[in-house]
């Protein structure tokens, strides 16, 4: 009785199940990141991504490369291949996409490429909207001349419906009332230059209009058809809310922006000081979070807001990834729970599980019970703890 009722007091307060962490492209030199995770109902992706420099013949060429893998919930590994330097995934129904920087992939449940399509420019972002993805992609030419191109795709075999031309370097698309484009260097890339607009695009690919906005656009959001804009630049950030029509219908200024989710009327906004939660319907900051590293990924996970933090040091020429997942109440921002992981660059969350893509080339599974905390209080506490002590006793 006494070694049955210690079994239970600790089911009650240790966690009762344990994640797993998993790894990509291992045998590779160069400095590497997990930039991108995404799960489905039985399949967690992840994609490892590096830069590559090689000297030849004096000179010197810089090659973004990478790997994409699958994994079961379990932890077995069923397939990696070659992907190149991958920003984004998204599962679909026969398999997943991948957006890296030179093009759009989309691999079957087996890892077999089914589709590819080719971008004229850096791909920086793309979305899925029913049965079309638009893709952004643009890049930095000179100081003063950047391009880029707005595509069209079908989803059944990823080919092109239309492209529209700009002279900006495009990072970002969303889909609302109207086709939201954001110019700038986006979250995890930047430059010297001084920009950023945000265009209203027709289904048909035309141009509405344009807002000077004069920081990159670093994320871009839509709540209720409008778009919620995130800017940064040296150290400085703004949200906006911006209509249909191109109107600017609120700016506020904050910190340096680095990523936004949209749940419901909030908007919770992570970058270079910690993390805020705005009312969107309110138009109003609810509460800010300062922490002590910027938060690259957010993510909502059974009722509560995962901020993932962190930075790159470098002591003796290694570059080392330092950073925490941090466990938020998304009602006043309190801080409930601190996971050292690392640089966290990506996040994804579903059902029991919730994958975080790190610095360190390492991608950590965890499970729910070490996400949410656990808590027992008032006279219940009170009640189990006496009856456990009367059946020691008894033992």
């Amino acid at each position: 009785m006494k070694r049955v009722a210690v079994l239970i007091f600790l089911s009650l307060f240790l966690p009762s199940v344990v994640g797993w962490n998993g790894q990509l492209c291992s045998n590779v030199k160069y400095q590497k990141s997990i930039e991108a995770v995404a799960l489905d109902n039985s399949t967690i992706y992840a994609s490892c991504s590096y830069r590559a420099i090689a000297n030849s013949s004096g000179l010197i060429g810089i090659y973004y490369l990478g790997t994409t893998g699958a994994y079961s919930i379990n932890g077995t590994k069923l397939w990696e291949v070659d992907s190149g330097f991958v920003v984004k995934l998204i599962p679909i129904e026969d398999g997943v996409l991948v957006g890296s920087l030179g093009s759009l992939l989309r691999l079957n449940k087996t890892g077999n490429y089914t589709g590819r399509f080719i971008t004229k420019y850096k791909l920086y972002d793309f979305i899925l909207n029913g049965s079309y993805i638009y893709i952004a992609s643009g890049d930095m030419f000179t100081k003063n001349m950047s391009k880029g191109v707005l595509y069209k795709l079908y989803l059944n075999n990823l080919t092109q419906i239309w492209s529209l031309n700009f002279t900006d370097l495009l990072g970002r698309v969303r889909v609302g009332k109207v086709i939201y484009v954001g110019s700038g260097y986006p979250s995890g890339f930047a430059g010297k230059l001084k920009f950023g607009r945000l265009y209203g695009v027709s289904p048909e690919g035309k141009i509405l209009w344009q807002v000077e906005l004069g920081e990159w656009v670093r994320d871009l959001e839509v709540w209720r058809g409008d778009a919620v804009v995130g800017t940064g630049y040296n150290g400085t950030g703004h949200v906006l809310l911006v209509d249909y029509n191109g109107n600017i219908l609120w700016n506020e200024t904050l910190f340096y922006v680095e990523d936004i989710l949209v749940n419901g009327d909030t908007a919770y906004v992570g970058g270079y000081k910690g993390v805020a939660a705005i009312d969107l319907r309110k138009r109003k900051v609810r509460w800010e979070l300062e922490l002590p590293y910027r938060v690259k990924a957010l993510a909502l996970y059974k009722g509560k807001l995962l901020a993932g933090s962190g930075e790159f040091k470098t002591k003796d020429g290694t570059v080392y990834s330092v950073g925490t997942l941090y466990v938020i109440d998304p009602k006043d921002g309190k801080i409930l729970k601190e996971i050292p992981t690392g640089y966290v660059r990506s996040i994804s969350s579903r059902d029991k599980f919730v994958v975080v893509g790190t610095g360190s080339n390492i991608f950590m599974v965890f499970k729910e019970d070490e996400i949410i905390p656990k808590s027992i209080c008032g006279p219940g506490l009170l009640l189990l703890l006496f009856l456990l002590g009367k059946k020691l006793k008894k033992g």
